[in-house]
């Protein structure tokens, strides 16, 4: 019969995973403080939504082009390892961001977010791929629950701690802050013993990483299951330009009588994070750990996101664009969460690094080309934020119809009305509620 571990007894009873939550906890709670920060500069300095759109890329684009070598690299090493020195440099680069002074500046900005990018692309992956070495079967969604309230957790205490924070001390204080909880996530981890392949038994890949990245391809192709969670995340990317809308909306859509530009956009964000905490918390608690309500609710996601967006583009002030916001992130959490639970239970340890930074790889591409679109529009169009947002808001309704259409084929597969074509065979084992469609696995069974 399966266990449902409750939170508090995963954090107590898993030393492991307590420490690399905690490396999460303290890290995403910095990532905030920096991200408002540089919103709020970049926009007074510049005045242009492009310029905001440009702080996204050059946090998201050097994911594309590093993210997939940086999976071979994951699923080579010790993944400890890399977690920490990602952790150390990042630690050390974010306090340049305290020198810029002034618009001939930016340059400084761009080039520092590209190599703090480059570098999480190695940690990201990482610290994804690691979940199921350190936990048993029965605690991985409750584990991937957790990480994913976490970072939603944070990203509302972030913001509100940020906000106040730049209005009281100043944004130096925020870039210090972010150092110093670099440093701190790096400590936790390094609690934690290596985190190299549990898989002893696999044969160990050979050429380089060209090679090894091509082969990682060929593993998620062969199965279009596999293919289809790939995609799943970045579908919901698709909608990445809202991250452009919020701080524009802040400083020319709503009139703002009790609250600053930048404490508007804290507030949002705080929204955007107590929804992405909701979600994945509530859907596991009412709805369970059924692989097929997961599968389910990730098309069902897609149509909430959709009709918050319509409902976020409308709102007659920044109050009730949070409640819309929440809900909007709620849908976008809860898909999120879902995805990478379904992949850490499909995609086999020895190729999970490569799949999880492919997969980040192309989030960032879908992600920036949206955000691009997004600024240029806002700039070059001569639509209003509200019209800009009510396009946008049709999108998900496309990859929601599509994650249909794959489960319709995939009920199939899994009736044994397989095609002999691009899904792998079923193997069964015990899973974590329900046991007919579990691959082979490493993760650690419960002793």
């Amino acid at each position: 019969m399966a266990v449902k571990v409750t939170y508090w007894a995963l954090i107590k009873g898993n030393r492991d995973f307590r420490n690399l939550w905690l490396g999460q906890l303290v890290s995403n709670l910095g990532d905030w403080f920096n991200t408002l920060a540089l919103y709020s500069l970049i926009f007074q300095l510049s005045g242009t939504g492009e310029a905001v759109a440009g702080v996204l890329i050059a946090k998201l684009l050097p994911n594309f082009f590093i993210g997939p070598y940086a999976g071979v690299i994951v699923d080579r090493f010790d993944r400890k390892k890399i977690m920490i020195w990602s952790d150390i440099l990042r630690g050390i680069l974010v306090i340049g961001f305290i020198f810029l002074t002034s618009k001939e500046h930016l340059w400084i900005a761009y080039t520092l977010m590209v190599i703090q990018t480059g570098l999480a692309s190695f940690f990201e992956p990482a610290r994804t791929a690691v979940i199921p070495n350190i936990t048993k079967r029965h605690e991985i969604v409750a584990a991937n629950a957790l990480a994913g309230s976490t970072w939603s957790a944070m990203l509302a205490l972030g913001a509100a701690i940020g906000g106040a924070v730049m209005i009281w001390l100043g944004r130096d204080m925020a870039f210090i802050i972010d150092s110093a909880t670099f440093f701190l996530s790096a400590y936790f981890i390094w609690l934690i013993p290596s985190l190299k392949s549990k898989d002893a038994n696999r044969k160990k890949e050979t050429g380089g990483g060209v090679s090894q990245l091509i082969r990682g391809v060929k593993y998620i192709r062969e199965d279009t299951y596999r293919l289809g969670l790939l995609l799943v995340k970045p579908g919901l990317a698709l909608t990445g330009g809202i991250l452009t809308l919020l701080p524009i909306f802040t400083e020319r859509v709503y009139s703002l009588k009790f609250l600053s530009a930048s404490a508007a956009l804290g507030f949002l964000y705080s929204a955007r994070g107590a929804g992405a905490f909701v979600g994945p918390i509530m859907i596991r608690k009412y709805f369970g750990e059924s692989q097929r309500v997961m599968r389910r609710t990730i098309g069902f996601a897609y149509l909430v996101i959709a009709g918050s967006f319509v409902a976020f583009s409308l709102a007659p002030n920044v109050w009730w664009a949070a409640v819309f916001v929440f809900t909007m992130t709620f849908g976008g959490a809860s898909l999120w969460f879902f995805s990478t639970t379904l992949a850490h239970l499909e995609i086999e340890d020895q190729f999970r690094g490569r799949f999880f930074a492919l997969e980040l790889s192309i989030f960032t591409a879908v992600f920036s080309i949206s955000t691009v679109i997004v600024g240029w529009a806002l700039d070059n169009l001569g639509l209003s934020p509200r019209d800009i947002g009510l396009r946008m808001s049709m999108i998900p309704l496309i990859p929601s119809l599509l994650w249909f259409l794959f489960l319709a084929k995939y009920k199939k597969r899994q009736g044994g009305k397989k095609s002999g074509k691009g899904w792998a065979p079923i193997k069964r084992q015990d899973g974590i509620t329900e046991a007919f469609d579990m691959p082979p696995s490493d993760i650690v069974d419960e002793e």
